[in-house]
């Protein structure tokens, strides 16, 4: 069982909650920049497209090439965390994303936009991996879950804000002002981050003696009876593989998904792009309440988490395939739309208390790693797929190819459920295994 609540008994000293105020609040601002700044790019990828004179097929890689660089840095960020600590690298990070994503500014041709992104790519792979060390370390076991999804609510509340703003300023100014101006917080932050973020309690001297008592109290309750496992180990494990090429299939639909929204409401749309960008928030703001009742739901049921996941994959796939065959009016298409954006983001919350069952927690960094590598292909891939299908015709065909990958994902993780097992070093307690997501 995981250890009780922290005010379980009446007569107790109540504990602080400054972890939650100043570590988790602290990642999700981080995440939520990070992703913001990764995104906005789609609200801008039309006016780039005729600006640059770009193609469906070249502005598909220009939306898949900051995932080059982040998938080469997500097992080498959950190693550099533990080795040098994770303040250093997120703060290292936010400074290397906003030099990069002020560099797309600059951009005059598509060359220089696509290293820019490769750049803002290598610096945010190593984030997500960093964040399972810091929920190691400064949560308990049975608060991992909750920690990590507030960290991933930043995925569709970063949208939420960044959609309607980023096509305020490309409507008010240009594009090149919308990436100055979304690129700055990163800077920001990393100092707030260097002055305020601390490894770990033993080093944060304003933590008070109940809280830290308490953190390290529980903190490494039920891992394992002190095995701590391998980094073999993990890649000797077929379900990390088979979670994997879940997560793969997933985000390859998506990312995809948010990076071409904007672009297919345009299409859909005879407004601007000031007024396609509060559409876009319309989507990512319901799928931002999915994932905190998917969660929540998932984290007092007595059922297996792969209940939540699995329905969730599900929805997304069959609101990509059934769009296909619907009229082309706004109303219909955003309703499916809505309904896609339910399904690929209601699964992230019990996503990774799911998958890290199988892996000791004190790998959970690398593991993460492993697995959000995949996940980032599936970033490489899905816009490229898109605009090669949607070429010379509609990107509601590319969203018809990504149905099918979201399909796979949910049969392959129906699999897992049915056949899967836990591998031996997972734990009597992985279901609250320290969590961890994307992207971001």
């Amino acid at each position: 069982m995981p250890p009780p609540p922290e005010n379980a008994y009446p007569h107790a000293k109540p504990v602080p909650s400054a972890r939650w105020r100043r570590v988790g609040l602290l990642l999700f601002l981080v995440y939520f920049t990070a992703f913001a700044e990764r995104a906005n790019v789609s609200v801008a990828a039309p006016s780039i497209a005729k600006e640059l004179h770009l193609s469906a097929a070249a502005t598909g890689v220009v939306l898949s090439a900051f995932f080059w660089g982040y998938v080469a840095t997500q097992v080498p960020g959950g190693w550099l965390a533990t080795k040098l600590g994770p303040t250093r690298i997120i703060a290292t990070s936010l400074f290397i994303w906003g030099f990069a994503a002020i560099a797309q500014a600059l951009s005059g041709s598509i060359e220089p936009l696509l290293f820019s992104r490769l750049a803002m790519g290598l610096a945010e792979g190593v984030v997500w991996p960093t964040f399972a060390v810091m929920f190691v370390k400064w949560f308990p076991v049975g608060e991992r879950a909750r920690a990590a999804g507030l960290s991933l609510l930043a995925l569709p509340a970063s949208s939420v804000v960044m959609a309607p703003s980023a096509g305020w300023l490309i409507q008010t100014w240009n594009w090149q002002t919308m990436f100055v101006v979304q690129g700055v917080p990163a800077f920001i932050l990393g100092v707030v981050v260097l002055v305020f973020l601390r490894d770990s309690p033993e080093q944060d001297r304003r933590l008070s003696e109940t809280e830290r008592e308490y953190i390290l109290r529980h903190r490494l309750a039920h891992s394992d009876d002190g095995k701590r496992g391998s980094f073999l180990q993990v890649l000797k494990t077929p379900a990390v593989w088979a979670c994997s090429l879940v997560y793969f299939l997933w985000l390859t639909g998506f990312y995809s998904f948010g990076l071409w929204l904007p672009t297919v409401l345009k299409e859909l749309s005879a407004r601007g792009i000031e007024a396609v960008g509060w559409l876009s928030a319309i989507p990512f703001a319901a799928a931002g309440v999915a994932l905190l009742f998917n969660a929540r739901a998932a984290d007092r049921s007595r059922h297996g988490k792969s209940r939540f996941v699995i329905p969730a994959l599900f929805l997304g796939a069959f609101g990509l395939l059934v769009q296909h065959f619907l009229p082309h009016s706004l109303l219909l298409q955003l309703a499916f739309l809505l309904i896609t954006a339910l399904g690929v983001y209601a699964a992230f919350g019990p996503w990774w208390a799911w998958a890290l069952q199988y892996v000791p927690p004190e790998q959970a960094g690398p593991a993460t790693g492993v697995i959000n590598l995949f996940g980032s292909l599936g970033g490489l891939v899905g816009p490229v797929v898109v605009g090669y299908a949607a070429n010379g015709g509609s990107t509601q065909k590319g969203f018809y190819a990504l149905g099918f990958f979201m399909l796979a994902s949910a049969l392959v993780a129906t699999a897992i459920a049915s056949f899967g097992k836990r591998a031996p070093a997972a734990g009597p307690a992985r279901t609250s295994a320290p969590v961890a997501a994307q992207e971001g």
